[in-house]
């Protein structure tokens, strides 16, 4: 798929005229030598409308091609998105690349937004590391015309889109393995949202071992922050009669407030209720008990990112293939019941 944004060039080709003239109607500088007749102006304009051209906000990606930015899309600046967004910018210096993060709060809109606004050339590609509902349908549609916009997605596949992640069906199983094997009977799952294959994985692997049908949390439509998200469900959950004695939290803050709520109502861990994560990130280590988590190699993840948002920047043309990295369990006190 040649996803190159519409240059100058290719306008003046299309309409039969020198790239002076163009960029003498696109930018709206008459009287500067160059006579442009109302019937070639607006041809060139339609033609520009048509291809979806917009205007290089620099001079130096007027001129090279290339700004040597790269923009980030995260809903905000917290775990597990701070470690993610430290490891890109070290794999984007050892390429010459900055970075700039774009921060959603979990908005469609905002990130619909964004994408268009990167539209001026401001950046080289997008790693988008955080979606929301509507993300899927988005990101396909700026990847192709006439936007063109270089996207790569931390995503389950997503047709015309190249995307990577972590194995999450195995990270559910391994973790449904985890709490069965350190004597949990009645598991769920914290903080399921749009269909998670990580979720999936999880009741899955309970169902093969004829275990009872986990609980499913999930996160609510109104997203405020993951912390005081999991604060609320966490509540939700210690509300049951019959309450679970082994959560799988969908990230590690989550699991963190689960924890906290889970200690102020007197409930023990991990001997009532052994509670993991998923992320691995150092906050694990911030919680008495320490959370057990599932790693899914954040610096892996982030060195094969900025490798192939160079690869597609550099060649303007990459084919929709999806990257996996493997997962592993880090057990700690949280889980420890043996």
């Amino acid at each position: 798929m040649n996803n190159e944004r519409v240059s100058l060039k290719t306008i003046a080709e299309k309409a039969g005229v020198s790239k002076p003239v163009v960029y003498t109607v696109l930018n709206n500088r008459y009287g500067r030598g160059i006579y442009v007749s109302e019937k070639r102006k607006e041809e060139i304009l339609n033609i520009a409308s048509e291809l979806g051209y917009v205007a290089p906000k620099s001079a130096k990606e007027l001129f090279t091609g290339k700004s040597d930015n790269i923009g980030v899309i995260l809903h905000e600046i917290n775990h597990p998105f701070t470690e993610m967004l430290n490891w890109l910018q070290r794999e984007a210096h050892k390429k010459g690349f900055e970075i700039t993060p774009y921060l959603t709060s979990a908005k469609g809109k905002l990130e619909e937004h964004y994408l268009n606004m990167v539209r001026d050339g401001r950046v080289d590609g997008l790693i988008a590391i955080a979606a929301t509902d509507g993300s899927r349908d988005r990101y396909r549609k700026f990847s192709n015309a006439p936007y063109r916009l270089k996207i790569l997605a931390y995503h389950e596949p997503i047709p015309d889109v190249p995307t990577i992640h972590f194995d999450e069906e195995r990270a559910g199983r391994m973790a449904a393995k985890h709490l069965l094997e350190a004597g949990c009977k009645r598991l769920a799952f914290l903080g399921e949202h749009g269909g998670m294959p990580r979720c999936r994985g999880f009741s899955e692997y309970i169902r093969q071992k004829g275990g009872e049908a986990p609980l499913i949390i999930k996160r609510r439509a109104k997203y405020k922050n993951m912390f005081s998200d999991g604060s609320g469900m966490a509540h939700q959950l210690l509300k049951l009669k019959k309450k679970p004695d082994g959560v799988f939290a969908s990230c590690d803050l989550l699991a963190i407030a689960l924890l906290r709520e889970a200690l102020k109502t007197g409930i023990k861990v991990p001997e009532d209720m052994a509670i993991m994560g998923c992320d691995n990130t150092e906050v694990c280590l911030y919680t008495t008990p320490s959370i057990s988590s599932i790693d899914f190699n954040i610096p892996l993840l982030a060195k094969k990112m900025m490798g192939q948002m160079e690869q597609i920047i550099n060649t303007g043309i990459f084919k929709p293939m999806h990257l996996t990295v493997p997962v592993k369990l880090v057990e700690r006190e949280s889980t420890k019941r043996r």
